[in-house]
């Protein structure tokens, strides 16, 4: 059966992990797509021109024999920094969240202290992600950690936006489903969102560890845990570690919003040991 777009898109984020290999195929194997490819152009864009101009059964090919090569074997795992993706969401029917400074908290709190660092940990931020497209983030950043910031609500559901900015809630058999297939580097989910303590509870039939909310969390009281616990994650803490470093943070903060938090992870997973791995 032939590869769909999306299952060719998997396979370039996953062989191809740079930008220099990401080239160097396509000038190898497909000078038509990449002739169009111009000095600073992003990756995304790259990956769909690529796709766009090379005939689907001669990439997919291509891509097998890639994935078998001793090169590609060889290549160690562990290259390059955890990703973390940061999806944000904020339906403008909904009390307004400011995400950004979440985003900017986190990515200042992972930029110092780099000579101790025992994980680099890299954000990738999107914004006003639509529910449409998670799918397709998903397959082309391949995360080991997953961070939804927005809305949850009382049925365990992620409410993210559709074309127009509007609501569009995601179920959570959908969205557990949705992990179950496109886990890959996975490890952690963290939904820094109201009412999402049974999804967290759902998702670590996939996932190692997963961070939901007994109820509503405010914007500081968010942004204070993430912080606190990717911080503690960079320097090589254990995941459960992290999590009551995060609410320690909560606890001696005026904000007072320890209680809100919960780690779950799967049988078997000792999250005091469980650290990220590349």
């Amino acid at each position: 059966m032939p590869l769909t777009r999306l299952e060719l898109r998997a396979r370039i984020t996953r062989l191809l992990r740079s930008d220099a290999d990401l080239d160097s195929f396509a000038g190898d194997f497909f000078p038509e797509a990449s002739g169009r490819f111009t000095d600073g152009m992003d990756r995304v864009r790259k990956t769909n021109i690529l796709l766009d101009y090379a005939d689907p059964e001669v990439l997919a090919k291509q891509l097998r024999l890639l994935e078998r090569s001793p090169k590609a074997a060889a290549k160690p795992a562990e290259d390059g920094p955890i990703k973390l993706l940061y999806l944000a969401s904020n339906p403008t029917s909904m009390d307004q969240l400011d995400l950004t400074r979440e985003a900017r908290r986190i990515a200042d709190r992972l930029r110092g202290g780099k000579p101790r660092r025992v994980n680099e940990i890299e954000i990738v931020p999107r914004w006003a992600v639509r529910r449409s497209e998670l799918q397709r983030l998903l397959l082309e950043e391949d995360p080991h950690v997953l961070h939804f910031s927005g809305h949850g609500s009382g049925r365990a559901r992620l409410l993210f936006e559709d074309d127009g900015g509007n609501i569009a809630p995601l179920e959570a058999k959908s969205f557990v489903s949705l992990i179950g297939i496109l886990k890959h580097r996975l490890q952690l989910v963290v939904l820094n969102a109201c009412d999402t303590e049974p999804l967290a509870g759902a998702l670590v039939r996939h996932v190692a560890c997963a961070v939901g909310m007994r109820r509503a969390i405010g914007d500081e009281a968010a942004a204070t845990f993430a912080e606190t616990f990717y911080e503690a994650l960079s320097f090589g803490e254990p995941i459960g570690a992290a999590f009551r470093l995060a609410l320690i943070a909560l606890e001696i903060s005026p904000i007072r919003e320890e209680q809100t938090p919960v780690l779950r992870f799967k049988r078997g997973v000792d999250a005091d040991k469980r650290k990220l791995k590349r």
